[in-house]
């Protein structure tokens, strides 16, 4: 798929950017070569991140930002799923971190809602998240609420009121 300058969209763990240039380039002494050149949003001090036209596997990783109706369809379908807490630290850490770098936006959305549910169970029992889950659940929805904030036209700190209110009235 062919992007222009000035379009939105995510990028593997980079998550939402904007096209800032298309551009040849030369790195390293190497012929030049042509570029997407993106700048992350809503991520302060962040890098550009250079992406090759000619590598599949990253142009790959380029996603158009969802529409409005799909954000609205994500958010209404949150805490639908009910997914199975894996006991084992490290066979989830490898999980969650796969979801986060592979998963669907769905599948993002469920993550954060099986961590969030799991973090109230323990709360109830006076206990806390532990720090790796704490941190993938973070990173799911700085993503994620970066996104909604594109589709939804609104600053990512007005997302989190945005989902309380929408699921409040459903």
């Amino acid at each position: 798929m062919n992007y222009t300058v000035g379009e939105r969209v995510v990028y593997g763990g980079s998550g939402v950017c904007s096209i800032d240039d298309i551009r040849d380039i030369s790195f390293y002494h190497e012929r030049p070569k042509k570029y997407y050149v993106l700048k992350p949003m809503f991520v302060k001090q962040a890098s550009t991140v250079y992406v090759p036209f000619d590598n599949e596997k990253l142009t790959a990783k380029i996603k158009p930002v969802i529409s409005k109706d799909e954000a609205i369809e994500l958010i209404d379908a949150i805490g639908q799923q009910d997914s199975e807490w894996i006991d084992d630290r490290n066979q989830r850490k490898d999980k969650f971190n796969d979801l986060l770098s592979n998963g669907t936006r769905k599948e993002i959305i469920d993550l954060i809602s099986m961590i969030t549910k799991h973090r109230e169970s323990l709360a109830e029992e006076g206990k806390v998240l532990n720090m790796q889950d704490e941190k993938i659940l973070a990173e799911a929805e700085r993503r994620m609420n970066a996104e909604f904030a594109v589709a939804l036209d609104m600053r990512p700190d007005e997302v989190v009121s945005y989902i309380t209110d929408r699921l409040g009235a459903c």
